[in-house]
């Protein structure tokens, strides 16, 4: 894989400067993995000193010897302990007091009360919002990555009907669909910045597994393989008559897509066919709505006015108290970006906006019937990135 541009990671550091300024923020300390990678192209155990007006520093603990060979965009400084950062900050120009910017919503008490220790005299702020909304953004570089993949994601489903026969375990299927999207470049792991959700590459699920809810905050879940994972594919077999549901990230340079596809064995009931077309009915009115300047909010009541018009609002989105909370979520080098489509979502659509568009429905003794697509907020609207066709394949 090719590095992240020079200009593409000066580009965002600048733009974080000007935030920490807008925030009165005198330096900010990034050390979250997805955070660190996009302001350096390149990941280490250690910070990121960004101020505004002055150069960032990358302090390392390590690999030092493969990051001095790598030559990172900012210059380096190692260190062994925390207890000496202080020190290189003051060495490197930055001023020793003002706030201090940490990312807040995902640092452990443990980090944040010896960094209280190392820096007694300056005030502590949560520069995740700030770095959120930046990153909510995508440019021309990001945008591409995820195109690709898009790409190697809807070439590794041109292996699913040959994959899909009665008798085979859902994580037949799905060691398969993920080994070929390993030899394409996916890196295996999903990033998440939710604190203690766990991803994989994605569920893959047949009738009513499809709507076993598991613990974490997603609208599929699954039985998994054991109690120690307890989501996505497990040991049911396929069958015919039942729908089958693969829902999968795609990866490339460390950028996700997700999209979900249908698939049956023969037939499906009446029931799933009909809530199939409630949910083309729901891509239809999104794709009329996401338009730059609307309100998340809005879209999602208007969503939810269709499907209690159609008779669905028990099934939607998930049952009783497992329904999540959200139809559609950000996606980046992580799955659970800005923007998010639920109700109260306080920003307006906004071009280069880039977000996953999940509606699904799940039918007691029959299955989990949706869609998933990762969709670009265009002036023009949305453009679809996920590109494998958007229908029901009978087998």
């Amino acid at each position: 894989m090719d590095p992240v541009p020079a200009a593409e990671i000066t580009a965002r550091v600048a733009a974080l400067q000007a935030g920490l300024a807008r925030e009165g923020l005198a330096l900010a300390l990034i050390r979250q993995t997805a955070d660190l990678y996009y302001y350096t192209g390149t990941l280490a155990d250690g910070w990121l000193a960004v101020s505004p007006g002055v150069e960032p520093l990358l302090l390392v603990r390590r690999p030092q010897y493969r990051l001095q060979e790598a030559a990172p965009p900012w210059p380096l400084a190692f260190y062994g302990d925390l207890k000496e950062l202080p020190l290189l900050l003051a060495q490197s120009g930055f001023a020793a007091a003002g706030p201090l910017g940490l990312e807040l919503d995902v640092m452990p008490v443990a980090f944040f009360q010896r960094f209280q220790k190392l820096f007694p005299q300056r005030t502590s702020k949560d520069v995740s919002p700030v770095i959120r909304r930046q990153r909510m953004l995508k440019s021309a570089y990001e945008i591409e990555q995820l195109r690709r993949a898009a790409k190697n994601l809807d070439q590794a489903l041109t292996d699913a009907p040959r994959l899909l026969q009665p008798g085979v375990s859902e994580m037949e299927v799905a060691a398969n669909l993920e080994y070929r999207l390993r030899l394409l470049g996916h890196q295996g792991l999903v990033r998440i910045r939710t604190w203690n959700l766990e991803l994989f590459y994605g569920h893959v699920l047949s009738g009513v597994s499809g709507v076993q809810a598991a613990y974490t905050d997603t609208p599929s879940g699954g039985p998994g393989f054991s109690p120690a994972f307890p989501q996505g594919a497990g040991n049911k077999k396929l069958a015919p008559g039942e729908p089958i549901s693969i829902d999968l990230f795609g990866c490339f340079n460390g950028y996700v897509v997700d999209q979900t596809r249908m698939y049956a064995l023969e037939s499906m009931p009446p029931r799933a066919w009909d809530a199939f077309r409630v949910i083309e009915e729901l891509y239809r009115l999104f794709t009329e709505l996401a338009r730059p300047g609307v309100m998340a909010g809005d879209i999602y009541q208007r969503l939810w006015q269709e499907v209690r018009e159609r008779g669905y609002e028990d099934y939607f989105m998930g049952r009783g108290p497992d329904r999540v909370s959200f139809l559609g979520h950000g996606l980046g080098l992580e799955a659970d970006e800005f923007p998010l489509l639920t109700a109260r979502f306080p920003y307006p659509l906004a071009p280069d906006m880039v977000l996953a568009f999940e509606p699904k429905i799940f039918l007691p003794e029959i299955g989990m019937i949706g869609l998933e697509d990762t969709g670009r907020i265009t002036p023009e609207g949305v453009e679809w990135l996920t590109i494998t066709p958007r229908e029901v394949m009978v087998l």
